[in-house]
């Protein structure tokens, strides 16, 4: 065996303008390289073989352990041993570098690394690493890049989509560009900077004016009139709202003379595995002739392969010769899902046609895709949707846009956003302000402004979508318990301790009840707000990340504290509660809500005290605790999120009223002030009908009438209105999207017409999934295009027809049911 040993000198680790992370601080990390096989011989010739293959370098982002940091790995692997890897590190505010080697035999290493980010950096600044290694033969790998973000912020990031690496493009001719480029910050201009075959670089962009996307993409294009032939180089770069300069990485296209007649144009188009009838598909293609047609065909699949379900083409005017465009598909299928073929042409300016290739250059290319139910719009400015509403007198969809400050208007009538509504900070939960008890709406909404104190009131009467001023400040309220422990330096003395509890009084989720009968067509009394606080880390101990649940007479500004659940006596003490209220802005006044001790009467010479005694651990509610009211404003649901592990739900009837007589042996009393309300029920222990201790509470819900609601866990779990379990539907993954058929009410299918005995429920796959609350089966799949993420709400249209609105990754999703289509799929609903 011959082999053969290169002697490599020792460089010691170093860096410059920012730290390492544990690689650096790994004593000696640093050894000789093996770099030559050895062979044995056989007779006929031996010796070395020389190592051609290069090592693989890539890098992944890390969690950083502070804001003031970036934090990546880098992972390197060779097939016979790694001689060094060399990182480089640049953005605005940031620059160094980082070398590594190695004096022993490593054939795969992950090094982290941990970079510094000055104070004067701000936050989402991207920083460009830059990774390669080279092996003991010296092969030098393909390098890798990564962009993160500062302040752990999502990095700014332009790419070029359009045209790709090593495409052609054709002196004096236009070549199709397309761009897309997101920043956390705002997009300000999208551009690019073309160099390589003009005399000087040539910069173009599109500037955006406010309100500012977070994202955005471009078609473009760049003509090629006095370039010359070479390596034309296209560098992407994003701007954001701060005037930064982010570049891209560049792309390089081959620029070259006019070809002769013969030429075939090199199709390509993009499309996803599952469309909607009204989707988009892109098709680009370049030819040195020129294009001058690009088209598109959709066909039937498998039994009818020659009929069109739509083809269309679009005319290119000038000397172009790259071009791209953008089709809408408009397909005429009506049942889902449906398995069509996809395929894109072009033909050049010699009317040469061609098609999308496969990657081997002669077999015609065609997507087999789905087309399913739905129609996807995105948000037009981007953000994250915290709740939704479908308000019916305006045919409208309502949904806060947590990020943003506003209220997203989608118009159910022409299927497009209209303009939204600014309103307070962090706006978190709407509900509809009640007008009837048969569940009409009333024409204003109601939003929960989550970064403050603060109900927004939204006119919605005949579409003005203006928020009313002034908006409705919500009172500070503060629990106190009294304690009464035996003195430890006076024997027999009973010491009593008053200890407030300073809650946040943040709205979180909300519900509209109000009061009058329990039913009929009658009109609403008082409207009494429901609502969820949301914690904030200074809050008094024990609750620094708990809220607590109230209900707020936006009628005659009055207030409740929601204790009916703590209601008990810990083993060994004794806590006996008392609640005030400090109004604010001047609505309501301050109150005390519930006092330590009252001296009752019952109308003679008998008096009793009276004092409301709890379990201090049971007072407070957890950071999310979702609330929904029925549709007829009776009831409201609520349930703790998180861990089903001491998760509570719990429900609220409005027309129950105040208790206000007691009785004990001496008689009955009767308060002087209402403090007890009747509606709350006893807490219900999630975790009796969830056995599974490892699955989390998502998201609540309640049908019309408020006979049923639902806890959605690892599944959904049906409950009357006295937190009965019912029965379970076996709904897939975590996802908090539920709703009832709006025509649902009471417990069995004497309250509910055919078709309506039903409850929608998103999916962790791209569907909805529909379900017989009575029989508990799943009866319907609805695909759609994306997964549910967020809320899902059902309603009924001017048609009779039921609407489904759910939130996804990339906006929202409207799938119309006709009443038919359900009670066929489900008919014993």
């Amino acid at each position: 065996m011959t082999r053969t040993l290169a002697r490599l000198a020792r460089i010691t680790d170093h860096a410059r303008a920012f730290t390492p992370g544990r690689a650096g601080r790994i004593a000696g990390l640093a050894a000789a390289v093996l770099v030559a096989a050895c062979v044995q011989g056989d007779g006929a010739g031996g010796g070395v073989l020389a190592d051609s293959t290069p090592p693989v370098v890539s890098i992944t982002t890390a969690a950083p352990s502070s804001d003031s940091v970036v934090a990546f790995n880098v992972l390197a692997t060779d097939n016979l041993g790694l001689l060094a890897v060399r990182v480089s590190v640049s953005g605005p505010g940031i620059s160094g570098a980082f070398d590594t080697t190695f004096n022993s035999a490593v054939t795969s290493v992950t090094l982290p690394y941990t970079v510094p980010v000055p104070s004067t950096v701000p936050p989402g600044t991207t920083v460009t690493v830059i990774a390669s290694a080279v092996d003991g033969a010296h092969n030098v790998s393909k390098a890798d890049t990564a962009f993160i973000g500062t302040g752990n912020q999502s990095p700014s990031v332009a790419i070029i989509t359009n045209p790709k690496a090593n495409d052609t493009a054709v002196v004096g001719f236009t070549m199709a560009v397309s761009l897309s480029g997101k920043s956390p910050n705002m997009v300000k201009a999208l551009g690019f900077i073309a160099s390589g075959v003009f005399a000087t670089p040539v910069t173009d962009s599109v500037l955006y004016n406010s309100p500012l996307k977070d994202s955005v993409g471009v078609d473009t294009s760049v003509s090629l009139v006095g370039a010359t032939t070479g390596t034309l180089t296209l560098t992407p770069f994003v701007m954001d709202s701060l005037k930064r300069r982010i570049l891209g990485l560049p792309v390089n296209v081959v620029v070259a003379n006019s070809a002769a007649g013969n030429s075939v144009p090199v199709v390509d188009f993009g499309i996803t595995s599952r469309i909607e009838v009204t989707d988009t598909m892109h098709v680009s293609a370049h030819d040195r002739a020129g294009i001058r047609w690009l088209g598109y065909e959709v066909r039937n699949l498998p039994s009818d392969p020659n009929t069109f379900f739509s083809a269309d083409s679009f005319q290119v005017t000038g000397s172009v010769s790259s071009a791209l465009h953008t089709f809408k598909l408009g397909l005429n299928i009506a049942t889902f899902p449906k398995e069509v073929q996809v395929s894109g042409f072009a033909r050049n300016t010699n009317g040469t046609r061609a098609y999308a290739l496969l990657s081997d250059g002669v077999t015609q290319r065609g997507d087999t895709v789905d087309v399913v139910a739905g129609l996807t719009r995105t948000l037009p400015n981007g953000g994250v949707i915290a709740d939704a509403l479908y308000h019916k007198p305006t045919n409208r969809l309502y949904l806060s846009n947590i990020e943003k400050n506003e209220l997203e208007v989608f118009d159910l009538t022409d299927s497009a956003f209209q303009s939204p509504i600014i309103v307070g900070s962090r706006p978190w939960g709407i509900t509809a302000w009640p007008a009837n008890r048969d569940g009409t709406m009333g024409d204003t909404i109601l939003v929960a402004n989550s970064g403050g104190t603060l109900i927004s009131y939204v006119n919605v009467h005949a579409n003005a979508d203006v928020e009313v001023f002034p908006r409705y400040a919500l009172p500070n309220i503060i629990p106190y318990t009294v304690t009464s422990v035996a003195s430890t330096t006076a024997p027999g003395q009973i010491i009593e301790q008053r200890t407030p509890y300073d809650f946040s009084d943040r709205p979180q989720y909300i519900a509209a009840t109000c009061t009058g009968p329990t039913a009929g067509p009658a009109a609403c009394g008082d409207v009494i707000l429901v609502y969820s606080t949301t914690p904030t880390g200074g809050q008094s101990l024990p609750f620094t990340n708990q809220g607590t649940v109230r209900w707020e007479d936006l009628t005659n500004h009055t207030s409740h504290f929601f204790f009916e659940q703590a209601m008990g006596q810990t083993a060994g003490r004794s806590d006996t509660l008392e609640v005030e209220r400090f109004g604010a802005q001047g609505v309501g006044s301050a109150d005390s809500l519930l006092v330590q001790f009252r001296q009752l009467g019952n109308g003679g010479v008998d008096t009793t005290g009276f004092s409301i005694v709890v379990r201090i651990d049971q007072l407070a509610f957890r950071d999310t605790t979702f609330v929904r009211n029925s549709g007829n404003f009776r009831r409201a649901i609520l349930g703790e999120g998180g861990s089903v592990l001491g998760s509570r739900a719990i429900m609220y009837d409005v027309t129950s009223g105040f208790q206000t007589q007691f009785t004990n042996a001496q008689g009955t009393f009767t308060a002087p002030a209402p403090e007890i309300d009747n509606g709350v029920s006893r807490p219900l222990d999630v975790s009796d009908f969830i056995s599974n201790a490892f699955a989390r509470v998502n998201g609540v819900a309640i049908n019309f009438d408020g006979e049923l609601a639902a806890i959605r866990g690892d599944s959904t779990y049906i409950i009357d209105r006295t937190l009965r379990l019912q029965g379970l539907l076996q709904t897939s993954g975590g996802n908090p999207g539920f709703d009832f058929h709006p025509g649902n009410a009471g417990i069995g299918p004497a309250t509910s017409p055919p078709g309506t005995r039903l409850s929608f429920a998103a999916s962790s796959s791209p569907q909805i999934e529909v379900y017989d609350t009575f029989n508990y089966n799943r009866c319907l799949i609805v695909p759609t295009r994306d997964p549910i993420v967020g809320p899902i709400k059902a309603a009924k249209d001017a048609a009779g027809n039921v609407v489904l609105v759910g939130a996804t990754q990339f906006g929202v999703v409207i799938v119309s049911l006709t009443q038919a289509q359900l009670a066929t799929s489900c008919p014993s609903s």
